[in-house]
């Protein structure tokens, strides 16, 4: 099975995973269930699933085994909710002002903004009420969930993910301002923090050493990076049939991208690099074949 073929099998698992969370059932109640629906609707849309796939094989690498337990789908599945969320807010007409996300009406557009603005806000508080409850349950142990609650938290915060957002919104029209330095600030702050946090929700639910945590953070930070280069590569060369998303965004909104700074070819170097990197960091644990072609998968797709 290529890493595409398991990538996909893998989201099939966590997809199931998503559309049985007890707290999105629908209420019954029509005068607040439709930010229900939105938030529902908002997952729905599909995706690679990367960060929850992440997190799961991140568990089998470090735990020594081809299957993982229910309790680390659902753990997985907060990371994903909170990208759902960053997605959703960031589509909207204050932030990117895209009508398209995964080749269907973005959130903000199938609702309105109001409720878009609210399932965000959901999707947002929402992990942290299920990574209470698997402590709750006995699924996990308490300290467990603390520590999977601080890396969310952290790397989606204010010095994590928004922050990278942040930047984002800073670097438009400023091209004279912006280099690959800034750029990979950037990256590493909106995109990879959230990868980070799912390699090493992974490595936490695995009860890993110190020097797998490493390799983990090692792995997401280069496959963070290499990710967006792509992302701004595929921003000018791909299809929004190809992308599910309009393309030529960045453009419109003047926001320097890797693209722009390093040029097409150098860029594209520049990820396929990074991407062997991440795989070298993990090769010496055994079973570390998916993630490392994955990683090279990454950086070479076309979607």
């Amino acid at each position: 099975m290529s890493a595409t073929e398991r990538l996909m099998s893998e989201a099939e698992k966590i997809n199931r995973f998503l559309s049985d969370i007890p707290e999105l059932s629908l209420s019954g109640d029509p005068r607040w269930e439709r930010v229900l629906e939105a938030e529902r609707y908002a997952l729905s849309a599909g995706g690679k699933r990367i960060r929850a796939v992440l997190a799961v094989e991140f568990y089998k690498l470090f735990k020594g085994t081809n299957e993982a337990p229910s309790y680390v789908y659902e753990a997985a599945c907060a990371v994903e909710l909170t990208h759902t969320f960053s997605l959703i807010h960031d589509d909207m007409p204050e932030m990117d002002d895209d009508d398209m996300r995964r080749g269907k009406p973005s959130t903000h557009v199938a609702f309105d903004t109001a409720t878009a603005l609210l399932a965000g806000d959901g999707l947002a508080i929402l992990p942290y009420e299920i990574l209470a409850r698997l402590s709750l349950e006995g699924k996990i142990s308490p300290e467990t969930s603390v520590k999977l609650i601080s890396a969310l938290s952290r790397c989606a915060g204010n010095r994590g993910m928004i922050a990278g957002q942040m930047l984002d919104l800073w670097s438009e029209t400023r091209y004279s301002e912006i280099d690959e330095a800034f750029l990979k600030k950037m990256s590493e702050l909106k995109t990879g923090r959230m990868l980070i946090c799912s390699c090493v929700f992974g490595a936490i639910l695995a009860n890993a050493d110190e020097s797998a945590v490493n390799a983990a953070i090692g792995y997401a930070e280069r496959v963070g990076l290499a990710f967006q280069i792509v992302d701004d590569i595929l921003d000018v060369t791909s299809t929004a049939e190809a992308l599910g998303k309009p393309i030529g965004s960045d453009s419109e909104r003047q926001k320097p991208t890797f693209a722009d700074v390093l040029g097409l070819e150098a860029a594209q170097e520049l990820a396929e690099k990074l991407s062997l990197e991440a795989s070298e960091l993990i090769k010496k644990y055994p079973g570390s074949e998916f993630l490392s072609e994955l990683a090279i998968t990454l950086a070479t797709r076309k979607s």
